[in-house]
């Protein structure tokens, strides 16, 4: 029943701009009709017919296409209410396992926004393929050791708009997408041995471009960061490692991470460092908000007009406002893990300030409430010591 309401709630936000799209559609037509009309006069009637006839099961054709492609949206939209019923139940050994496309992209937090566009090939027909509602794993590289993370968070698709090859009627094309990616309040970790995984993802290489010229999105095995514990119950007999072209992505299996599993027995003293750290979040929101804050040449900001100038390119007061909306209310100090995440999110916004150290795969990889919650505060002392001026940041 949820996912039927959930479909009908979303078709009837479609059907307004899909019925525009396609009245439109159909005006053209019958304005192509009306111009056959006036040039009857000098062409015969069996020409002029056939004319007719053509562009009217054209139209037909048209109309069929549109319904056909909104029962495709709904479709959809009724597969990722179910697979959202799937991540919120428990198997026999009490895990929440599900297979999922993976892809190396950011360390992306619940409830950031990564909005943009993409020509890349692969990258748009995947996220036409999965359409809107669709939910794909987004991990990042662990620099320091050049191998994937296995930490990331169930990223679902909220806005996808696609420009097509409309030269192409067998195939839907897709040449680009603008697209808009929120972090759900999942985080999971992709399963494999703790030593030497390796597993099929999508990353983008210069050796998925044909020409080798810039870097693309295609899928192979890549190399994982080894865990430092054991996974158990993980039974892995249903990944797929079989060979197929870089273009296409197959799932890798995944574990759902519960937050509020991982806060239910925090001691106190894991509280208490908490609530030392919500005075630190605040002073830090006032110093980043203040664009005076930044007429100082010294405060390290990547989002600077010029280097060694004051002033930004961004409105430090606005993106912080909109990230705070985004975020939700800040999770109290009984809630440490979900806390962590919230100041992370916070200190590095999407799109960037660029006034922090980069945070957010390192809380991800980080074991336990308590590892996450020290990792925020470095990351709250260095920033706030940048922006008044004490330190200045080393990036």
């Amino acid at each position: 029943m949820s996912s039927i309401k959930g479909a009908f709630v979303l078709l009837l936000m479609l059907l307004p701009v899909l019925c525009a799209s396609f009245l439109c559609h159909n005006n053209r037509a019958i304005n192509q009709i009306g111009a056959l009309q006036n040039t009857a006069d000098d062409n015969d009637e069996t020409s002029f017919s056939k004319s007719l006839t053509q562009r009217i099961a054209e139209v037909q054709e048209s109309e069929s296409l549109f319904v056909s492609g909104l029962q495709k949206r709904v479709n959809k939209i009724v597969e990722a209410d179910k697979l959202d019923t799937i991540m919120s139940s428990r198997d026999a050994k009490n895990n929440i396992i599900v297979d999922l496309p993976v892809v190396t992209l950011d360390a992306l937090l619940p409830n950031q926004r990564l909005t943009g566009s993409t020509t890349d090939p692969t990258f748009c027909n995947l996220l036409r393929t999965l359409g809107l509602g669709g939910s794909f794993v987004m991990t990042s590289v662990n620099n320091k050791q050049r191998k994937i993370r296995r930490f990331g968070v169930v990223a679902k698709i909220e806005l996808v708009d696609v420009d097509a090859n409309s030269d192409s009627k067998s195939s839907f094309c897709p040449t680009s997408v603008t697209f808009c990616i929120v972090g759900s309040k999942r985080r999971c970790e992709i399963l494999g041995p703790k030593e030497k995984m390796k597993c099929r993802i999508g990353r983008w290489r210069r050796s998925y471009d044909p020409d080798g010229e810039e870097s693309r999105l295609g899928f192979g095995l890549e190399t994982f960061v080894d865990s430092a514990r054991e996974v158990q119950n993980f039974d892995n007999t249903l990944i797929s490692t079989s060979e197929s072209s870089d273009t296409q992505w197959t799932n890798s299996r995944v574990r759902i991470i519960d937050d509020e599993e991982e806060d239910a027995n925090v001691s106190a003293e894991v509280v208490a460092k908490a609530t030392q750290i919500i005075p630190l979040i605040e002073q830090w929101l006032t110093l980043a908000s203040d664009q005076t804050t930044y007429d100082n040449i010294d405060v390290v900001a990547r989002t600077r007009r010029k280097t060694g100038q004051p002033g930004l390119t961004v409105n430090a007061a606005a993106l912080l406002k909109r990230v705070q909306r985004e975020l939700g209310p800040r999770p109290p100090p009984d809630r440490p893990t979900s806390l962590a995440l919230y100041g992370s999110a916070l200190l590095n916004p999407l799109p960037a300030l660029g006034v922090a150290t980069e945070l957010r795969g390192a809380v991800l990889e980080a074991e336990g409430a308590e590892a996450k919650l020290s990792i925020l505060e470095r990351g709250l002392i260095k920033s706030i010591n940048n922006l008044d001026g004490t330190r200045p940041l080393n990036m």
